[in-house]
C-alpha cells in the first residue's frame, strides 16, 4: 500500500519509494488488433511474472497457449499479488478497471488510455476526477494519456527495443513520444537511464512528486525534465522541491508561444503558465534550461562525463587552422573566451612545435604533428596545466583516423584508436573537459567505432559544435552557483 511522504506532508508529496519492490506486472486491455504489443513489450525484459487481463482472450501466441494460467478476465482473478499494471482499455471502461486494481492492492498503474481531461470537455474532465477519487491514496497513477514507467534495472519497459542497460540519468516528461526520443538519443550518445517517467495528464503523480523522488533517488545523479505545464496549486510545492534538490536538473519547458500553450492544453490538458514566471523559477533555483530535446541529452552527456564544470576559457586544438578560426567565432558568440596561453606555457609549446605552417598560439593547429602521439600527449598536458584554460575543444576528422578507404582497406592510421582515446582521457586527470568534434560525413564506420571507444572512457563526442556550444555557459553558470552556495 502506498502512502504520502509524511516527512514532506506539507508539500503533499505522493510516495513511490516502492518502485524497486515491483515483482509482478499485469497488462490490462492490450488488443489482439495490435498483436498484444504492450503485453509483449512488458513481458520481454521483466524478470518476474507478467499477466494479461483481457475480457475474451483465452490464448495469446507466444505468451500463453491457454494452459499456462497467465490470462485472466480481470485483475482481481489473478491469484498472485500484482504490484504494477499497464492499462490500455477504452476510456469508458477505466472506472471499472481502477476499482478492480484498488481492490487487488496494486501499487502503481500506468494508464495509456486517453480521452479524459485531455479532450478538453466537461465529460472528459469529470471522468478523470472520478477516476482519481477512487484511488483513496492506496494506489498511485502515472497518466492517464501516457506510456508510464521505464525502469531498466527492473526490466520494466513499454518498448521492447529500449536499451536494457541501467544508468544514472533520470527523466520526467509528460509526453511519451519525447521519452522515446530521449531514450534512443541517449543510447546513441552512450548515456543510460535509471528511471524514465512518462506521466501524461499528471492528475495523480505529477512533476512535483516525480522530481522529489528523483532528487532523493540513490540511483539517479542527473535529472532531465520535459514539461508542458503544471496543475493549479502546485507551484509552491515545486519551488520547495527545487530548493531542497542537490542534483543537476536540466529542464525543457515548452508552451512559450500562444500556439504552443494551446497545443499543450490539447496534448495533456496542461496549464502552460506565463513563461517569464518559469524563467524566474529556473534562475532562482539554479536549473539549467535548454531549448531542444537534443540539448537535454547533450547536457546530460557533458555533465555525466565531467560533472558540473566551469568552461569560460577554451583552448582549441584542430587539424585545420581555418576550422580553428570558425570555432573561435562560435565560442566567443556564446560568451566563451579563447584566450592566449600563459607566457610560460606558450614558451614550452613553441619549443615543441617543429612543423612549418602550423600555429602555436590558441587555437592550436597540430595538423603537422598528428603522427607523433607522444608529442600530442605532451602538448595536451601543457595546455591543460595552464591556469588560464578551463578545457579543450578538439576536432578529429575521420579521414585522419579512418579504418580503411572506401574499398575497406586499412591504412596506417588504423592503429591510432587506443592511443588517441587514451590521450583524450587527460581531461579527467586534470579535471578539465576535453570535448571532441567528429563529423563522420566521410568514413561513418570510423566515427562509430572511435566514438564508442571514447564513450568507454567517458569522453563526449559531438558531430557539430552547435550541439553543445550554447550549453557551456549554462553549465558554467550552474557550476559557479553550486560552488558559491557551498562556500556560503
Amino acid at each position: 500500500m502506498t502512502k504520502q511522504d509524511t516527512s514532506n506532508s506539507k508539500l503533499n508529496i505522493k510516495d513511490i519509494s516502492f518502485l524497486n519492490t515491483i515483482r509482478s506486472i499485469a497488462v490490462i486491455g492490450s488488443s489482439k488488433r495490435s498483436d498484444y504489443s504492450f503485453l509483449r513489450r512488458h513481458a520481454e525484459l521483466f524478470k518476474g511474472p507478467v499477466y494479461a487481463v483481457h475480457p475474451t482472450a483465452t490464448e495469446i501466441r507466444g505468451f500463453d497457449d491457454g494452459t499456462q494460467n497467465k490470462i485472466y478476465r480481470s485483475v482481481e482473478l489473478i491469484p498472485e499479488d500484482i504490484d504494477y499494471v499497464f492499462i490500455s482499455t477504452p476510456a469508458s471502461q477505466i472506472l471499472e478497471v481502477i476499482d478492480g486494481c484498488v481492490k487487488k492492492g496494486v501499487k502503481l498503474a500506468s494508464i495509456f488510455t486517453a480521452g479524459l481531461a485531455d479532450l478538453g470537455t466537461e465529460e472528459g474532465e469529470q471522468l478523470e476526477k472520478e477516476m482519481i477519487s477512487k484511488l483513496n491514496n492506496s494506489m498511485r497513477i502515472l497518466g492517464p494519456n501516457c506510456l508510464g514507467l521505464f525502469y531498466p534495472k527492473m526490466g520494466i519497459s513499454w518498448r521492447g527495443n529500449f536499451p536494457p542497460e541501467s544508468g544514472n540519468i533520470g527523466f520526467i516528461a509528460q509526453s511519451g513520444g519525447i521519452c522515446d526520443l530521449v531514450v534512443f538519443k541517449g543510447a546513441e550518445m552512450g548515456i543510460h537511464f535509471s528511471k524514465v517517467f512518462s506521466f501524461g495528464n499528471g492528475n495523480d503523480l505529477d512533476i512535483v512528486d516525480l522530481l522529489y523522488f528523483l532528487s532523493n533517488d540513490p540511483e539517479t545523479d542527473i535529472i532531465l525534465c520535459y514539461l508542458e505545464g503544471i496543475n493549479d496549486g502546485r507551484g509552491a510545492a515545486l519551488r520547495e522541491v527545487l530548493a531542497q534538490n542537490k542534483k543537476p536538473i536540466v529542464f525543457l519547458k515548452v508552451g512559450k508561444s500562444k500556439s504552443a500553450v494551446i497545443a499543450a492544453k490539447t496534448h495533456t490538458a496542461a496549464i502552460a503558465g506565463e513563461y517569464h514566471l518559469w524563467e524566474a523559477i529556473f534562475n532562482q533555483y539554479n536549473v539549467i534550461e535548454v531549448k531542444t530535446v537534443e540539448e537535454l541529452v547533450y547536457a546530460a552527456k557533458l555533465i555525466d562525463c565531467y560533472g558540473a564544470f566551469n568552461f569560460k576559457n577554451a583552448a582549441i586544438l584542430v587539424l585545420s587552422g581555418g576550422y580553428g578560426v570558425v570555432l573561435t567565432d562560435l565560442l566567443e558568440e556564446e560568451g566563451v573566451n579563447v584566450p592566449p596561453f600563459s607566457p610560460e606555457i606558450q614558451v614550452q609549446i613553441d619549443q615543441k612545435f617543429k612543423a612549418v605552417g602550423t600555429g602555436t598560439k590558441n587555437p592550436l593547429d597540430v595538423s603537422g604533428h598528428l603522427r607523433n602521439l607522444k608529442l600530442m600527449q605532451e602538448l595536451i598536458e601543457l595546455v591543460l596545466s595552464d591556469k588560464f584554460i578551463d578545457g579543450i575543444i578538439t576536432v578529429l576528422p575521420t579521414f585522419y583516423l579512418n579504418y580503411g578507404s572506401k574499398d575497406g582497406r586499412r591504412n596506417q592510421f588504423s592503429s591510432f584508436e587506443n592511443p588517441v582515446a587514451k590521450i583524450m582521457t587527460l581531461g579527467h586527470k586534470f579535471n578539465k573537459p576535453i570535448i571532441v568534434i567528429m563529423q563522420g560525413t566521410i568514413y561513418p564506420k570510423t566515427r562509430e567505432i572511435f566514438a564508442k571507444k571514447l564513450d568507454e572512457v567517458h569522453v563526449p563526442v559531438f558531430r557539430d559544435p552547435s550541439e553543445f556550444l550554447s550549453l557551456l555557459p549554462k553549465i558554467s553558470k550552474y557550476s559557479e552557483r553550486v560552488k558559491k552556495k557551498k562556500i556560503n
